[in-house]
């Protein structure tokens, strides 16, 4: 999996310090589980579109949605240009 883009988000609701990364292949279960290796992982699958939350405490939030290529990341409020190089790294080690 590549992350292709990273996007700031300018109109979320939840946070104002959030991120969008857009990646090379639509999200799958074993992928979800990679990230859920990095915090709590939530998975919400009684939806018709399922969707996951990854909570890493005192760092940040990964939300995503099964088939989709964007995964949200909420990022603590108080920190601007907040390091994302090592889940990029996390995300580009799955191979499945």
């Amino acid at each position: 999996m590549k992350v292709v883009k990273q996007k700031k988000v300018t109109d979320c609701y939840e946070s104002s310090n959030t991120i969008d990364l857009i990646l090379s292949a639509p999200i799958t279960k074993p992928f979800v589980e990679h990230l859920g290796q990095l915090g709590k992982l939530l998975l919400f699958d009684e939806f018709d579109i399922p969707y996951f939350k990854v909570i890493v405490k005192g760092e940040y939030t990964i939300k995503g949605a099964f088939g989709k290529k964007t995964i949200r990341i909420l990022l603590p409020e108080d920190v601007e240009d907040y390091p994302l190089d090592s889940l990029v790294q996390h995300i580009e080690n799955f191979n499945k």
